[in-house]
């Protein structure tokens, strides 16, 4: 190089600070300690009034590298324009000043740009750190251009601080807004960036950590903040719908359909702004028209999803017509119109003894792909290690799905099947294991373990167990390039916290064939969600033992499926069961019960707990402590609700008081007295 020549980076690192003094020296050294070390890092000091300005100026005078900029406070916009202008290098890497990129992070980015002249501007995934300093979990985003550009118009599908960008990408749409009323300047120039043809994608490598900074924007401005994401969205989706029409409606129609019940922006804007109406993206769906029947029934379920009160029949006219006559009849029973009639319950079973074989293993086939290849492999492994006969049933979760390109290895393994689909009834009624276990979608086991705990259930003859599954992010890789493992916090896994967080399937379930017998539900009009009704069904009914370490689940990444369905199938599939198959109505039409069918409900209910078709736990706790507390006369003649009071004396108590209702409070005081009589009595006996 010259004297004379001026040094370009290749890349320019830009960072906006405003009094971020506590972590200011640890986000300044994960830049400069990058393996990638041909680039700049321009620091605009947007005003701070904190310790920021003596650190920057000490760590500048360090390193040649810094660029320091300060200026009078104009905002994170103003601020981040300000930094591009002022430096050098072809692409841009965004980086704020509360978070830690990763070594790599700069090689990785640079390389991919570099290998794809097609992609604008690059993410990655990243951790999550408390500020106190905790690892929280990681957070993904879609890899591949297609995703990430229909989500834009439903979120910000690019994390900004983990962001590198071609300079004329940003530099043709006039870079960063510099109005500070505008509170996500990111997600503004991204989202016009796209308008005007420039292609993203997120690598799945975890390059970043960003910190949940109470100090932050994100945190102290959240109400603001959230206004002027909806007005960045819509103006994007507005300038689309002008665009291109024909997209805009595509769009709108995939992304309400993916996500029935609103994104979780959707969901912060709501709870901020309670105020604010639906965005133009919903509102464009809503006025498109239904040209076919499944048109028709998916916006009767997104509706229905948003507002079970309102769109019952309307949803119940449309699944008749689309032949599932068991979920029309679940809804009307769901709303307190009718009950079940059981001839719509074909998979009610009657599983007769069988010893011919020691296990049936259900392996599902949703779609032909990676993840089959590897559980049926891991099916065939099992088999072939196993000291006892392992039958392998093939279960098609789409009926339109054939099996024709499998059949030679499927027979191969004398694997049961059928190549146009078996579907779940017939193939629980066709297996002749002594016990059944299930390898769904994405779930992994670990063979070993599995193994031994098939021996154990064959041995002593164990009625049920229950394997928690440890979990990993499909679309993020750790350091050495395999799937992430989620370490985000759990509660203690019981009986009651695994159904309080949705946290049960029949693959995590090995138990004895005859656990099945009167179960009830049509598994083929639940589609994909049988697995979890399954789960669901025996978790509720039965006591089990909790074994760690047999089962991986890989979750997938968002997949923009339109198809709003097996959320509906899984919400009502989970109420059926949560209240014990009885038919109890939801809340929300609580109001229209007759006395008499207040008093049917309460013993019905009652009677399900005694038989163990009933189990309480916090997902429906509430639901029928405000029925039995509120609706039904003299609860105390119920079982289950001696039950309920007996756990929690003091606010019934309470509750009957504050209602003036002072034979029920009178008659619960006395039930708690004698119970507490009863125990001290009694309980020398027990010993």
């Amino acid at each position: 190089m010259s004297a004379n020549s001026i040094y370009t980076p290749a890349i320019s690192v830009i960072m906006a600070v405003y009094n971020t003094q506590r972590y200011l020296t640890e986000a300044i050294q994960s830049i400069l300690s990058q393996s990638f070390t041909d680039f700049e890092l321009v620091i605009v000091d947007d005003g701070s009034t904190d310790g920021s300005p003596e650190i920057l100026k000490n760590l500048a005078q360090q390193d040649s590298r810094i660029k320091l900029i300060t200026q009078v406070n104009a905002g994170i916009g103003a601020a981040t324009q300000r930094g591009i202008t002022e430096s050098q290098g072809e692409y841009i890497a965004i980086m704020d000043s509360d978070d830690i990129s990763l070594p790599d992070r700069l090689k990785l980015q640079k390389q991919f740009l570099d290998q794809h002249s097609d992609i604008d501007a690059v993410g990655s995934q990243w951790r999550m750190l408390h500020a106190d300093g905790r690892d929280i979990g990681i957070d993904t985003h879609p890899t591949d251009s297609e995703r990430i550009s229909v989500l834009m118009y439903a979120f910000f599908s690019l994390h900004h601080p983990t962001t590198m960008i071609r300079r004329h990408s940003l530099e043709k749409v006039g870079g960063y807004s510099v109005d500070r009323s505008c509170l996500v300047p990111d997600y503004d120039v991204f989202m016009r960036m796209q308008l005007a043809g420039c292609r993203f994608a997120n690598l799945p490598e975890i390059l970043f950590i960003w910190r949940l900074n109470p100090a932050s924007t994100t945190h102290h401005k959240a109400r603001a903040q959230c206004a002027s994401v909806a007005e960045v969205r819509d103006a994007g989706f507005n300038q689309l719908l002008l665009d291109d029409p024909r997209r805009a409606a595509d769009t709108a129609k995939t992304v309400i359909c993916t996500f029935p019940t609103g994104t979780w922006q959707d969901e912060r804007i709501k709870q901020l702004l309670p105020e604010q109406g639906p965005s133009l993206l919903y509102r464009t769906w809503r006025n498109l028209p239904d040209a076919t029947s499944g048109d028709r029934l998916n916006k009767a379920l997104v509706l229905w999803l948003e507002k079970p009160e309102l769109y019952c029949e309307n949803l119940g006219e449309q699944l008749l017509a689309n032949d599932k006559a068991w979920l029309a009849a679940l809804l009307n029973a769901y709303r307190g119109i009718e009950n079940l009639d059981p001839a719509l319950n074909p998979d009610t079973l009657a599983i007769i003894p069988c010893n011919q074989i020691a296990v049936s293993l259900f392996v599902t086939y949703n779609q032909a792909g990676e993840d089959f290849n590897q559980r049926l492999q891991q099916a065939f492994a099992l088999k072939a290690q196993a000291k006892f006969s392992i039958e392998i049933i093939v279960v098609s979760v789409k009926p339109e799905l054939s099996l024709k390109p499998f059949i030679p290895l499927l027979a191969t393994h004398d694997c049961i099947f059928d190549e146009n689909g078996l579907a779940w009834h017939t193939a629980l009624h066709r297996a002749k294991g002594a016990y059944f276990a299930y390898l769904e979608d994405n779930f992994r086991f670990n063979i070993d373990v599995i193994l031994k705990i098939l021996a154990s259930h064959i041995q002593h003859k164990t009625s049920i167990s229950f394997m928690p599954d440890t979990r990993y992010f499909s679309e993020a890789c750790d350091e050495k390039g395999q799937p992430a493992l989620d370490n985000q916090f759990h509660p203690v896994w019981t009986r009651s916290t695994l159904l309080g967080k949705n946290r049960v399937q029949s693959s995590h379930f090995i138990h004895h064939r005859s656990l099945l017998n009167n179960l009830k539900g049509n598994l083929a009009e639940l589609g994909v969600a049988a697995g979890r009704y399954l789960g669901r069904y025996l978790a509720i009914r039965n006591e089990f033992n909790i074994i760690d370490g047999a089962v991986s689940y890989f979750m997938p990444g968002i997949i923009l499926n339109a198809n709003p369905l097996p959320l509906f199938q899984q919400t009502v599939g989970n109420w059926y069961l949560d209240y014990g198959m009885t038919n109890f109505p939801d809340i929300v039409f609580h109001d229209n019960l007759s006395k008499s069918e207040i008093a049917h409900y309460a013993q019905t209910l009652s009677t399900a707990w005694l038989n163990k078709n009933l189990y309480i736990y916090q997902g429906n706790i509430s639901v029928l402590e405000s029925f039995y507390l509120n609706r039904v006369n003299l609860a105390i003649r119920i079982p289950l609700f001696r039950y309920l009071l007996a756990h929690n004396k003091k606010t019934y108590l309470l509750a009957f008081w504050r209602k003036k209702d002072y034979l029920s409070a009178t008659l619960a005081l006395f039930y708690c007295v004698y119970q507490a009589i009863a125990i001290r009595l009694f309980s020398p006996y027990k010993k």
